[in-house]
């Protein structure tokens, strides 16, 4: 007997059955489901932290200056020395480079909330440890994304890259809406120890998972030589090149939001912490959405069409967010920010991984990482200096304006053969 048919209108179960396996295919591989529990827990706390750090400078401050410095020194080691580190990603095992990365980051973590919670801390202290945490950050980050081809292969790479934005993006929401209620109720310190506390899972995935032979890796080559060949490949790939340069300008001026947001919040709109949450949560509603489409995605056709025209869109929705006093056209306006941000740095990162050469993996990566979060740094100094003089609206207005710009001046060699 034939099944009846689904009713008008709805979707048989079997193709949304499909559907959702497509859309999560990498947790097919142990390593990856692995990967991704860890990932998923110690996210939400990276995020608990992110939120925390801003509020407490500007509590401890109420200097928009001091909150871009913070900033600075948070992601500067990323711009100096991400493309080292991918070098390094290239030479040494990624495993083992991933198990000390995350060691230090859980000690980083622990020794910020001790010292919160038991008032000794002061604005020094911040400095050193945010300069410390960007110093393993730098090293971590493009260990991590050359370590995903690892765990399930070219096969499934767009989507894990996919899900790994997911991850990123879904604790985005939770991590900073969660933040807001703990400061609000106990104080940033209770922040940092659950951050620290969070490291722990993502170590036992590591320490469990049985990555892919890396058969690329080439030590016969010294790390200083493997440096300048990486560099060498990328100015020889115009398009890799053009992209990368585009993903720098935005990540400058994408930062400004974030960097900003403490003093969005309160001066403003009148909010407390929690409502620092509701809007960061905000931004992460919109980069959710985004990473399902990148999930989604089987091929790199056109993709730098859809990159190029993601950085577009958000340049504007910037200046949009610096022009509207709306608290629900702000938030609105933070969802389509956080959209099409994440499309760019995602896609990117796809055609990149796909593109080079398995070689050259690592040090790709590195200059990846230096273009996306290297600049961040350098955007925070811009914001919180333009926002000291001339206020945070014209420092949002002035972020996307330089963004559009850039974007104008590369499009035809990006789209150049569109």
């Amino acid at each position: 007997m034939k099944k009846p048919p689904a009713p008008a209108g709805e979707a048989p179960p079997q193709n949304e059955h499909k559907t959702m396996n497509e859309l999560f295919r990498s947790l097919r591989h142990k390593n990856y489901r692995l990967f991704f529990i860890g990932q998923v827990i110690s996210t939400i706390g990276i995020w608990l932290q992110m939120t925390a750090g801003p509020w407490l400078v500007y509590r401890l401050t109420n200097s928009a200056f001091l909150l871009g410095v913070v900033g600075f020194l948070a992601q500067v080691f990323v711009l100096v020395l991400s493309p080292l580190a991918g070098t390094v990603a290239d030479h040494y095992d990624r495993k083992k480079l991933l198990m000390l990365t995350q060691s230090l980051a859980m000690l980083q973590a622990f020794v910020m909330g001790i010292l919160v919670l038991t008032g000794h801390i002061q604005l020094w202290h911040i400095f050193v440890l945010v300069a410390f945490m960007g110093i393993v950050s730098a090293f971590d980050m493009p260990v991590r994304q050359a370590f995903v081809v690892q765990l399930v292969g070219k096969e499934d790479l767009m989507n894990a890259i996919g899900l790994n934005s997911f991850i990123f993006n879904s604790a985005r929401i939770i991590g900073p809406a969660l933040a807001g209620i703990l400061i609000a109720s106990a104080g940033e310190g209770i922040c940092f120890i659950l951050n620290g506390v969070s490291y722990i899972a993502v170590f036992i995935a590591v320490v469990l998972i049985k990555p892919i032979p890396d058969l690329s890796s080439n030590n016969d080559q010294g790390i200083l030589s493997k440096f300048v060949s990486g560099y060498k490949y990328i100015r020889r790939s115009k398009n890799i090149y053009a992209l990368l340069f585009l993903l720098a300008i935005t990540g400058m001026t994408g930062i400004f939001p974030m960097a900003l947001m403490p003093i969005i919040v309160k001066d403003i709109y009148k909010m407390n912490a929690s409502g620092l949450g509701i809007f960061m949560s905000a931004m992460g509603i919109g980069a959710l959405s985004g990473t399902m489409i990148v999930a989604a995605r089987k091929s790199i056709e056109k993709l730098e069409r859809t990159i190029y025209f993601s950085a577009l869109y958000f340049s504007f929705f910037v200046i949009a967010f610096g022009l509207i006093e709306l608290k629900a056209v702000a938030l609105l306006l933070l969802v389509a920010i956080g959209f099409f941000l994440v499309l760019q740095m995602s896609f990117t990162n796809t055609f990149i991984q796909l593109t080079v050469t398995d070689e050259m993996r690592g040090r790709v990566m590195g200059f990846f990482i230096m273009a996306f979060m290297g600049f961040a740094p350098i955007g925070s100094l811009m914001a919180g200096s333009l926002a000291h003089r001339f206020g945070v609206q014209v420092s949002l207005v002035v972020g996307g304006t330089i963004s559009i710009v850039a974007a104008l001046l590369l499009k035809d060699r990006i789209l150049k053969e569109q």
